[in-house]
């Protein structure tokens, strides 16, 4: 072999061994980048949120209160028997305009006010409104107050019977622009059953017996389900004993069952004396056994009064707790359950004629700054519970003016305030708070809790 050929033989070798490494070179590296994320290009969609203007505040009151089966020649008539009062207002920078809303089915009305309250700029209106009655007749006696509230897809009527010498009358009112589509499904002691369908009109009140659903039951709970556009139910009931009149209500409508309730404004009235029930508690568990836990409690302090009750519900039978043993004076009572519940409490002055009676439902939380109205009543009061582990301070202010009333309510415990009947406030809480109004005088019994003002949408997400 020459110099030359040894030279390119030398040459082409390190070539060879130069492309070999490089290729090694490659294999390593594309085996190392085939785990590596490859380089991609992502595009955020431009977002933003937003908090949806609210809307009006409609507060729709109970309207007359009916009589039924006065003309003995219409046993099915429904008639006007007493028309209430109603007090109004809305705190600094709202306003409440009224509309009329028509009453369908009533002898001797034709239409009651709808309260439309606007919002401020993304405020909603605080505005609060409430109606009382007394009557005083052969076949109708006693007083009667609640508040006038928006209406909801879903409520459940706790209250009422469909026994002899009970006349209770669902009252349906559509404050919307189209028409609603009501069902019922009706729990008693044999279970659940649905009813017919009622339709509702656009800015219409309907009136409907409570024992066309709900014939022979004592304890009857009646679960009220709306299509198309929001109602506001409501029932109002009334009683008679061996043909004297026993008493007057009105009860709102209940918004979902739940597992922890608490009844404000139940006021026991006799000492208990085993001639009859005068206070007690009505449960139901719609959707699956439950055991239920219930304590009084003292509305001054919160101290615990009497001894806890316990009891065990069967799906979709309501149940009935007597609490007459509580000593006269003025209670709270907890619900504590191991499944959703449904609960309401029936107080009543007397047994006899002369009586009169009402239901508390559960009090809602109230976060913030609340409005309420005071509707014109004997001896008005407002209990504020504090179920938190703080201590809670509240501030009640009129919203015509005047002097605001600050308390501190301990963690756990609850106050009672004096408030002026015919008056509109607003509740101011630094803790969530319950609350509700009672009402006392010879042969008069009525309360109602505060419910809070309507709120906002929550905040939606825009994608572009």
């Amino acid at each position: 072999m020459t110099r030359s050929s040894t030279g390119r033989a030398a040459t082409t070798g390190a070539r060879i061994v130069a492309g070999a490494v490089v290729s090694v070179a490659c294999v390593a590296g594309a085996a190392l980048a085939v785990p590596a994320a490859w380089p991609t290009v992502v595009h955020e969609p431009a977002q933003t949120s937003v908090t949806p203007v609210p809307g009006d505040t409609l507060l729709t009151c109970t309207g007359p209160f009916r009589a039924l089966g006065r003309d003995a020649q219409n046993a099915g008539q429904i008639s006007v028997a007493g028309v209430p009062t109603t007090t109004v207002g809305a705190a600094d920078g709202f306003t409440v305009d009224t509309r009329d809303l028509t009453v369908a089915d009533v002898a001797g009305a034709s239409t009651m006010p709808l309260y439309v309250a606007p919002p401020a700029g993304r405020t909603p209106a605080l505005a609060a409104a409430a109606s009382s009655v007394s009557i005083a007749a052969a076949d109708l006696a006693g007083f009667a107050a609640a508040a006038c509230r928006p209406p909801s897809m879903q409520s459940w009527i706790i209250g009422g019977a469909g026994t002899t010498g009970s006349s209770d009358i669902l009252l349906l009112a559509n404050p919307g622009e189209v028409s609603a589509t009501v069902s019922f499904t009706v729990f008693g002691q044999e279970g659940e059953k649905r009813t017919s369908d009622v339709v509702v009109p656009p800015r219409t009140q309907r009136s409907l017996p409570l024992a066309a659903g709900a014939a022979g039951e004592t304890s009857p709970v009646v679960q009220i389900v709306s299509s198309g556009a929001p109602i506001r139910a409501a029932l109002q009931s009334s009683l008679i004993r061996t043909l004297d009149p026993a008493g007057i209500d009105l009860q709102d409508g209940v918004a979902r069952p739940e597992t922890s309730q608490s009844l404000l404004g139940v006021r026991v009235v006799l000492p208990a004396s085993g001639e009859g029930v005068t206070t007690l508690v009505r449960l139901l568990a719609p959707g699956g056994d439950a055991t239920v836990r219930i304590q009084a409690r003292n509305a001054e302090g919160g101290a615990p009064a009497g001894e806890e009750k316990t009891v065990s519900l069967t799906a979709g039978q309501p149940a009935e707790v007597d609490m007459s043993a509580l000593k006269p004076g003025l209670y709270s009572i907890d619900v504590e359950a191991s499944a959703p519940v449904v609960a309401g409490a029936w107080q009543t002055t007397g047994l006899g004629k002369g009586a009169d009676f009402a239901w508390m439902t559960p009090a809602p939380l109230l976060h913030g700054t609340t409005t309420f109205a005071v509707a014109q009543g004997p001896s008005p009061q407002l209990q504020v519970r504090n179920q938190g582990s703080a201590e809670a301070t509240a501030t009640i202010t009129p919203t015509t003016g005047g002097t605001p009333q600050t308390t501190t309510i301990p963690a756990g415990g609850s106050v009672v305030v004096p408030v002026a009947a015919g008056t509109v406030y607003t509740l101011e809480a630094d803790q969530p708070v319950r609350a509700a109004l009672g009402y006392v005088g010879t042969g008069q019994i009525a309360g109602y809790p505060v419910w809070p003002a309507t709120t906002t949408s929550p905040e939606i997400t825009v994608y572009q």
